[in-house]
């Protein structure tokens, strides 16, 4: 947008950090679950024969939201009880983020969202799968190397695509470590909004509109 009207702004990216994460190093996995996140609100869209191999190898569980392909449906978890919601998700294998919230399959709203989930899973330890529609999600993984990126409505020209890529689960692990501060809020990212903000109040069109 600034782009386009030529209009020059300040601007600092700040996506979905976690507030916090799970130690690492002593995750425990559900060896064959899956965990379903995203809102109540939230379609979940997969094709039927993807869906039937992960049932078939898989438990699907969701947490906080209705899903009529999960096994067991977790309750909502709010943010007051944190540690709790990203503990359960940590013991899971993989989470799966193939939700879409209206008709138009690339509405940008969501192709270009990165939601809570995504970073909790992330800095839970949990690689991902996710729909290889959603660009931003999908730059995060490609850049991280912490997930498996499937079209999801398209049947699986391998019927062991899914087992397949999780032969490299070790390694989404290893980088999930190695990417750990790229998805949770800490002191630095923080020290960087303040420093964002307070040069903001301090520079000089700011500082003639406060005397205007």
């Amino acid at each position: 947008m600034f782009e386009k009207t030529g209009t020059e702004k300040p601007k600092l990216c700040l996506p979905n950090y976690a507030t916090s994460g799970v130690s690492l190093e002593n995750c425990v996995k559900n060896a064959a679950e899956i965990a379903v996140v995203g809102g109540t609100h939230r379609n979940i869209l997969i094709d039927s024969s993807l869906l039937n191999e992960i049932k078939r190898n898989f438990k699907l569980i969701s947490i906080g939201t209705t899903c009529n392909i999960a096994d067991e449906e977790l309750p909502f978890m709010n943010y007051k009880h944190h540690k709790l919601m990203m503990g359960r998700i940590s013991k899971a294998k993989l989470t799966l983020l193939a939700f879409q919230t209206r008709s138009d399959p690339q509405y940008v709203n969501d192709i270009y969202s990165l939601p809570n989930k995504f970073y909790d899973s992330l800095s839970a330890g949990t690689p991902v799968i996710i729909y290889k529609r959603f660009v931003s999600m999908k730059k995060v993984v490609e850049e991280t190397q912490t997930g498996i990126i499937l079209d999801l409505l398209e049947e699986p020209k391998d019927p062991s695509l899914l087992l397949n890529a999780l032969d490299s689960h070790g390694c989404y692990l290893y980088n999930l470590r190695a990417n750990y501060d790229k998805f949770v809020w800490d002191n630095s990212k923080e020290d960087s909004f303040v420093d964002f903000i307070t040069a903001i109040l301090n520079s000089p069109k700011t500082r003639k509109y406060e005397m205007n």
